[in-house]
Formats: C-alpha cells, sequence, structure tokens
C-alpha cells in the first residue's frame, strides 16, 4: 500500500515529468492536507466531548434526587467518577463503533451519477459520524436505513474489510488487485421514498 505522500508524488511526475515541481508543490501540499485532517480529527473528537461542567451538574441532580443507582451502576469499580451506568455502555459502543471508521469502508455515490467508479467516493468524517450512528440506532430512521441488513451482517462485511486490510500480499501484486477489487463496504445513497430523499445503505462485494 502506498502512502498519501507517494501516491500524489507518482501523480504529479506523471503530469509535470520534473522532479524539482514535484518537490515544490508537495511542501504546498503536504502542510494543507495536515491542516485538514487535524480539522476533521479536532471535529470529530468534539462531537464527543460535554463539558466537565455539564457532568457534575447532572451528578449533582441525580444525588439531590437520590437516584445513587443511576450515578455509578454496571461501572468497572476502576473507573472514575463521575461515570454512570448509561456512559459506560456508551463508551462500550464507542469503541466497537471506532472499527467502522476505517478508510475505504465507509462509501457514498455521487449525487447523479450511475457510475460504478463513483464508489470509490471516501466520506468525510462528518458523513461517517452521521452513518455510523445509523448503523447502531434502534431508531425506525436507522431501521430503514440499514434496509435488508441487520447489524450483523454490516459487523461481518467489516470483519471481511479488516482481514482484506490485514492480509499481506505483497509477494503478489496481482492477488493484491483482486482481493482489492473483492473487499466488501458499505456504500450510502439517497432514494426517493414516498416523494422524499432518504438515505439508504447497501453492501457491496
Amino acid at each position: 500500500m502506498f502512502t498519501w505522500n507517494e501516491l500524489v508524488a507518482m501523480g504529479l511526475i506523471n503530469t509535470f515529468k520534473d522532479p524539482e515541481l514535484v518537490i515544490y508543490f508537495m511542501s504546498i501540499l503536504k502542510p494543507m492536507r495536515r491542516d485538514y485532517i487535524e480539522e476533521e480529527a479536532r471535529e470529530w473528537h468534539q462531537s464527543l466531548r460535554i463539558t466537565q461542567e455539564e457532568r457534575w451538574k447532572r451528578i449533582a441532580d441525580l444525588s439531590k434526587r437520590r437516584k445513587f443507582h443511576q450515578m455509578n451502576a454496571s461501572v468497572p469499580i476502576t473507573c472514575k467518577l463521575p461515570f454512570d451506568g448509561g456512559m459506560w455502555r456508551n463508551s462500550c459502543l464507542l469503541l466497537k463503533s471506532i472499527h467502522y471508521f476505517r478508510e475505504g469502508f465507509l462509501k457514498c455515490r455521487r449525487e447523479f451519477s450511475e457510475n460504478l467508479e463513483d464508489y470509490k467516493k471516501e466520506m468525510s468524517y462528518c458523513q461517517k459520524i452521521h452513518t455510523v450512528n445509523l448503523i447502531l440506532g434502534d431508531t425506525t430512521i436507522s431501521q430503514n436505513f440499514r434496509y435488508q441488513w441487520s447489524r450483523e451482517d454490516i459487523r461481518e462485511a467489516l470483519e471481511d474489510f479488516i482481514l482484506f486490510e490485514e492480509t499481506d500480499n505483497a509477494y503478489d501484486p496481482e492477488l493484491q488487485v483482486r482481493l482489492e477489487e473483492e473487499k466488501p463496504f458499505v456504500i450510502v445513497e439517497k432514494l426517493r421514498i414516498n416523494g422524499d430523499l432518504k438515505p439508504i445503505m447497501d453492501i457491496i462485494g
């Protein structure tokens, strides 16, 4: 697998045929990409946070109402409080959901396109957060989004995707290309249902 820098450099050298120009443009592009990735990472982490003030306010309210069982139910003894049972279950779910953010697993079709190559459009982190919430959700919206697929089907597709990713095929480039094409992934597109555009997922591969 090539790194982002290597892929961009090879693309530039094919275009400009001049190593000095490639070095010049890479010196501009690398900081821009780093800033973009850092901003996406910052947005992702901020979406998970609540302030310490909000957390203590909730704990104080539960204590005032003498609902102590909701303050620390089912939390491991080594876990620092304030951390209630719901927060612990959510953290476990979060740790499991992180695997869905692997590059290449969640994709979306470009609008107004029927070209299969457009399956390769990678989602932004905002889109991935929204998609993973729908995949793991229990609401009617989540059920409609998953369509005929169960959460177990999606989890198995993810496990197969990870297996393909972790298989070392460096010794056989042809096998590597074939496995890359057979690697399963989730595609999300919008379909018109009862007059409204609704997001629907499908598993490819």
